[in-house]
């Protein structure tokens, strides 16, 4: 059974993020300073230009098979399909981030 990399990816970037959690865990609950505030945010931005990198090459596979530089249909649609379930999980991302917000922008001092 082969593994997607997809998945792959996912779990790396889960496995990271994990990783960034357990260190701010471990740096408060020893009375030091959290980790860096940017890593959070260069993570989403590495994300987020991942997924566009997905979505050009799906565009670009699709643009081959429809001017017939490229005849496996196969790939072409597992391309599209790998930057389609990225960028869903990019807007559930988002969604749940703003969600975050909003709840900590209701939270009274």
């Amino acid at each position: 059974m082969a593994i997607n990399p997809v998945s792959l990816n996912a779990y790396a970037r889960a496995a990271h993020l994990g990783a960034i959690t357990d260190a701010t865990t471990d740096a408060t609950a020893a009375g030091d300073k959290p980790a860096a505030p940017g890593k959070f945010g260069e993570l989403i931005k590495e994300y987020v230009q991942t997924v566009n990198a997905q979505e050009h090459a799906a565009d670009k596979a699709a643009v081959e098979l429809a001017t017939g530089k490229n005849h496996n249909v196969s790939e072409t649609l597992l391309a599209l399909q790998q930057a389609e379930v990225s960028f869903q999980m990019m807007l559930s991302v988002r969604n749940k981030l703003v969600d975050a917000y909003r709840e900590v922008m209701r939270m009274q001092v």
